[in-house]
């Protein structure tokens, strides 16, 4: 009985350590001068300390197509000159009537994070051995206005 006491403990302690674990952020603005809500949803997905990913939802909504346009336009090269440099994204951006949304993953173990440590060097406080710490991923979206579940 105590073999499998141990063993069941030591499965426990293992599988424990290997479990990845969700912080969700939130962010909704509104600009009544140009016109359009954005509501910004972001899951940081960690294990430990180290934050493994990001799936970042943003919605734009507007009237004005010239809005909905201007944002489709920064979001696309924005993030694909992300993309370019560092790799690690993958981008869908869809527009339906006065809605923009933007659905994008960050897979930092596809991204190169030490030459994007080094082209954003005020970033390095928020890495460690080339990966981005869960903690400062979670103070730069708070640092934007974002409310993160903790």
């Amino acid at each position: 009985m105590k073999k499998f006491l141990i063993l069941f403990i030591c499965l426990f302690i293992v599988s424990g350590c290997d479990k990845q674990e969700v912080v969700n952020c939130s962010l909704s603005s509104k600009n009544v001068i140009t016109g359009y809500d954005l509501e910004s949803n972001y899951k940081i997905i960690y294990k430990g300390d180290y934050a493994l990913s990001v799936e970042t939802e943003e919605i734009i909504t507007s009237e004005s197509s010239d809005v909905l346009d201007y944002f489709e336009e920064e979001l696309n090269n924005s993030y694909n000159s992300l993309n370019e440099a560092y790799g690690g994204y993958e981008i869908n951006i869809t527009r339906d009537n006065n809605k923009l949304t933007s659905k994008v993953t960050i897979d930092y173990s596809k991204m190169n994070v030490e030459q994007y440590v080094t082209d954003v060097p005020a970033l390095k406080e928020y890495t460690d051995n080339n990966k981005l710490l869960k903690d400062g991923i979670i103070s730069l979206y708070e640092s934007l206005g974002a409310t993160c579940d903790k």
